[in-house]
């Protein structure tokens, strides 16, 4: 997973570099027929056809990295990419963004491209299905950060790069001999150049993870697992090979004791603790830690179930916004608390009522401006359906784990966020009809299956071929 597949299919795809928020002025944009230029030479590399500079195209890349500069924030905006293409009169059929920041002072054209092809996401997406592209930058005042953006758009009439010809979708299995191993293997397999911030949980228990995931995301770090009192070997040896300056400790004594953090120190030259009182006030505190206040949205979960937001994790990872918990009938005071700070441009409920209930709903209204929605399916794999369906209209990469047992989907979240790509969930040893109907929907030219056969046999990884062209 160190390289993506050339797009096939029109899509629209998103990558990021990393994460930021602050506020500052706005400044110029500028430079699109460079980015594009060296975009082409990229291209040629692989023997794809180049992209053509649009002046609307452009225009949208302009006022993207100046209101990214104007707001000091480092974050996609997707739906305002494709509203501005409509109304700029562009007819398209599928488009994608890349950003990026930096200093001012290491700030090239050159070296924004450079680091956008190294970074699998972001050369899946310069190399993709487009037909025409256009970039820009623009410098904060307040940080003197430069920000980078491309915008690529496939033109409906045009011609377009012709699809690769390796017979279908690939299917890649991530697995170890273990959840831990999995975990492990996950983060190899996404990170293969090491993170600065790695976040460590519990492998026996899922809210603390589930929680992080979106925080993981957010600092482009992975979530790796351990025993309570004890560092699998699996962990460790991928913690050395990361080499991290910051561990971060989710939860508290009670599901990973002092023992394991004086091992972790080994790996890091900080490692730090979030936890609360219970997992309700850790979830709180590891989004305090990680947002700031008027997020465009935060997601709600059950505390006491993991299949429903399972799914959440990837896609609040991929639009920046925490997961919080949840009783069925009750706002717990820490998450209400937290809420209150976040002041949420929306919230999500993760799950149908019997997990969290309409009375949940109507407590929660109070805390945002925007509106309270939920997104629930028939079971577990209809709701991770919804839950994709809520964020990807089509998507390259698809992301599988099974349904019955959360580890391998925890550790997947924020490399699904960051890649980005759903996640779906499947029986062990059935692929569901409303699962398979979805990665139909979506089309993607890669599938990553996440644990091994106990988890998703090979009869769910052979329908899912059948299913895909």
């Amino acid at each position: 997973m160190t390289r993506l597949a050339l797009l096939r299919r029109p899509a629209a795809l998103i990558a990021a570099l990393s994460l930021l928020a602050a506020m500052a002025g706005p400044a110029a944009a500028v430079d699109g027929a460079t980015y594009v230029k060296l975009t082409n030479e990229k291209r040629a590399l692989e023997d794809r056809p180049p992209v053509s500079l649009h002046a609307a195209v452009d225009k949208v890349a302009v006022e993207r990295a100046n209101h990214m500069a104007g707001h000091d924030a480092f974050e996609h905006d997707l739906a305002y990419v494709a509203s501005r293409l409509t109304q700029l009169g562009v007819c398209y059929s599928g488009y994608g963004e890349i950003i990026a920041y930096t200093t001012r002072a290491d700030y090239t054209p050159s070296n924004a491209i450079e680091r956008w092809w190294d970074s699998p996401g972001h050369h899946a997406i310069m190399v993709g299905s487009y037909t025409h592209a256009g970039g820009s930058h623009a410098r904060s005042s307040a940080t003197n950060r430069m920000y980078s953006v491309m915008v690529f758009v496939k033109v409906c009439g045009s011609t377009a790069p012709a699809p690769s010809t390796d017979g279908g979708t690939d299917i890649t299995r991530i697995a170890g001999a273990d959840r831990y191993a999995t975990a492990a293997a996950i983060s190899k397999a996404r990170f293969g150049s090491g993170a600065s911030t790695v976040f460590v949980a519990t492998g026996s228990a899922f809210p603390d993870a589930l929680a992080g995931a979106p925080a993981a995301a957010r600092a482009r770090g992975p979530v790796l697992l351990t025993e309570r009192s004890y560092l699998p070997s699996s962990t460790a040896s991928e913690l050395a090979r990361l080499d991290p300056a910051v561990i971060v400790v989710l939860g508290g004594t009670g599901a990973v004791s002092e023992t394991v953090v004086g091992k972790l120190r080994n790996y890091a030259g900080t490692v730090v603790r979030w936890s609360g009182a219970n997992r309700y006030e850790t979830a709180a505190r590891i989004s305090a830690k990680s947002f700031q206040a008027g997020v465009k949205v935060a997601y709600l979960a059950t505390a006491e179930t993991f299949p429903d937001a399972l799914s959440g994790g990837a896609v609040a990872g991929r639009v920046g916004g925490p997961i919080l918990l949840v009783e069925r009938g009750r706002v717990p005071a820490a998450t209400a608390t937290e809420l209150a700070r976040l002041k949420p441009g929306r919230i999500v409920i993760l799950g149908g009522t019997s997990v969290v209930s309409d009375t949940v709903r109507s407590a929660v209204d109070r805390y945002t401006a925007g509106s309270v929605t939920r997104l629930a399916g028939a079971d577990r794999y209809a709701t991770s359906v919804q839950v994709s369906r809520s964020a990807y209209g089509s998507s390259d990469s698809v992301f599988i784990a099974t349904g019955t047992r959360f580890p391998d989907g925890l550790a997947g979240g924020p490399v699904a966020a960051l890649l980005p790509g759903p996640l779906l969930l499947v029986a062990p040893s059935q692929l569901p009809s409303v699962v398979k109907a979805e990665l139909q929907r979506l089309g993607p030219d890669r599938v990553y299956v996440l644990g091994g056969t106990s988890v998703v046999s090979g009869s769910v990884v052979k329908a899912i071929d059948a299913a895909l062209p």
